[in-house]
């Protein structure tokens, strides 16, 4: 997809391209710093641009359905459709997916979802803490879950290797999204406020 393909779409492709950017380096400092099993893993770059393009559609049909105009999205619901997007495109791909050794091979794109998630609200995920355990996987199913049907028409473009302008979509929230997504924000919500995340 070009710039001036984009030039009409809400985002730019700087914008685009930026938060692209941070994302890998979130996705690599997983890998680098032991949390995700770099030698069981593989960081599958490329998709990191196209989510973060399903992203901003997924955005702009939030904003659409739930957000006044002239009014800007809060962190914590940028925090839930980011998850969302990030397991929807699955950028971590354990080597055997159909044997993946422990929970963070099998999990690897929820705690990436989550990880940056939390990122973004200055809150960290302790997998270890004993108190936080049942939390993190209750949030990790409701992530796994969000199938994201929003997106179904980028995503078939993607799949036929047909690109189109993001501006040439007129997406409207599914029924199913605003309930992941409304999950995800009441939960990030309260994660945010509370004294001990």
């Amino acid at each position: 997809m070009t710039g001036a393909g984009l030039s009409a779409f809400y985002a730019s492709e700087w914008a685009i391209a930026e938060r692209a950017e941070l994302l890998c380096d979130v996705a690599r400092e997983l890998l680098d710093n032991g949390t995700l099993p770099a030698d069981r893993i593989v960081l599958r770059e490329p998709r990191i641009r196209i989510l973060t393009q399903g992203y901003f559609l997924l955005n702009k049909a939030y904003k659409d359905w739930r957000i006044p105009p002239g009014h800007a999205n809060e962190k914590v619901r940028i925090a839930a459709l980011k998850a969302i997007a990030i397991a929807r495109f699955q950028p971590f791909m354990p080597l055997d997916p159909t044997n993946a050794n422990d929970f963070t091979e099998a999990r690897c794109n929820e705690i990436f979802a989550l990880v940056y998630a939390l990122g973004m609200l200055r809150c960290k995920l302790a997998l270890d803490s004993p108190g936080k355990v049942d939390l993190w996987l209750r949030i990790f199913d409701i992530i796994a879950e969000s199938t994201v049907e929003t997106l179904a028409p980028f995503i078939a473009d993607i799949n036929r290797h047909k690109q189109r302008p993001l501006e040439d979509y007129a997406l409207t929230l599914h029924d199913r999204d605003k309930l992941a997504i409304n999950s995800l924000i009441s939960i990030f919500e309260l994660v945010a406020n509370s004294p001990d995340p």
